[in-house]
């Protein structure tokens, strides 16, 4: 919340000149995976104020969001980041061949003619080409048929071969929403962080006294193939790779990830019954942990992380046998 009323305050005033052509550019506006509340609710109080920045015609401001966020019906309420859209899934804005082709070229030189077949299969093919160019040790027909395959093999083989600490130290960054603050390994943390960490030590594998130096060094060690650092911030080299580990690890240890993950990433990444047209990396809670789910829930609720239950993604569907809500 402080990041967005900082971001809008500096909108407003500090970095705007109405006499200077100014462009703003936001990106992940009002949420990554779903509708952050709190943002909305930010823009939402300074819309007439945005409105009237925007009369003149030196200022202009860029949004950017998944499909997703923007097709939720609360999005409505921003109209006027709706009067003009640019959806680069559409035929008319997407990627031609040609375009995809070049890019190909780009990152992957002679190889590209092997995979160029299968453009189309993913709508993020030029962040394959760059994830490829990262990794040309995989097979590349396989990486470009099902990237997350791959991915799924590679990981696996850490766990396969007891490699635990650098599985761990990727649920790590499942369980914190991608935003592993590198300080935690080596300043002093609360007992609830401290908590969280043994316990994902311990469903990994490891004992729950895993030294946090030694699973730091795991996650330096991971840089540049699953894992980035950006200004002491360790999180996945791209968001779509998150999708993946959070519904990878939402497979393996979903006890453990209901209990201690990110309330965010609570709110957000379980769906108790399967619907049409859900994402593919939204986790299905199997029934005998509902009660589980609930319950965590619950103690969000308890420790005043409200937004993030009345958010629960759960709320946006009815049962399949009932006229209530899910949840």
């Amino acid at each position: 919340m402080m990041y967005y009323q900082l971001l809008i305050q500096m909108i407003l005033s500090s970095f705007n000149n109405p006499n200077q052509k100014t462009l703003f550019v936001i990106d992940d506006f009002c949420g990554t995976y779903s509708i952050n509340q709190s943002d909305l609710d930010n823009w939402e109080s300074v819309m007439e104020q945005i409105k009237m920045l925007i009369e003149n015609k030196l200022t202009k401001i860029i949004v950017a969001c998944r499909l997703q966020v923007y097709q939720d019906e609360k999005f409505e309420s921003l109209s006027i980041f709706r009067t003009s859209v640019c959806n680069l899934r559409t035929k008319d804005l997407c990627l031609s061949e040609t375009e995809k082709t070049s890019i190909a070229e780009i990152y992957l030189k002679t190889k590209a003619s092997e995979i160029i077949q299968y453009c189309d299969l993913y709508d993020f093919f030029p962040l394959l080409c760059k994830l490829y160019n990262e990794s040309p040790e995989v097979n590349i027909t396989e990486f470009f048929k099902n990237p997350f395959s791959v991915y799924e093999t590679e990981i696996n083989k850490l766990n396969k071969k007891g490699h635990y600490r650098k599985y761990c130290a990727m649920a790590l960054c499942v369980m914190f929403n991608n935003n592993l603050k590198e300080e935690m390994f080596s300043e002093e943390i609360n007992v609830e962080t401290r908590k969280i960490i043994k316990e994902t030590c311990e469903a990994c594998r490891l004992d729950r006294g895993t030294s946090r130096l030694v699973l730091l060094d795991e996650l330096n060690s991971l840089e540049h193939t699953f894992i980035k650092k950006e200004h002491g911030i360790f999180k996945t080299k791209h968001d779509k790779l998150f999708d993946f580990l959070a519904y990878y690890f939402g497979q393996k240890m979903i006890q453990c990830i209901i209990r201690n993950a990110h309330s965010v990433f609570i709110m957000q990444r379980f769906l108790l019954e399967r619907k049409d047209n859900m994402d593919q990396f939204i986790t299905i809670v199997p029934p005998k942990y509902h009660q589980m789910y609930m319950q965590r829930m619950i103690d969000d609720w308890s420790i005043g992380r409200v937004d993030c239950v009345f958010n629960n993604i759960n709320l946006k569907y009815k049962s399949s046998d009932t006229n209530s809500y899910v949840i």
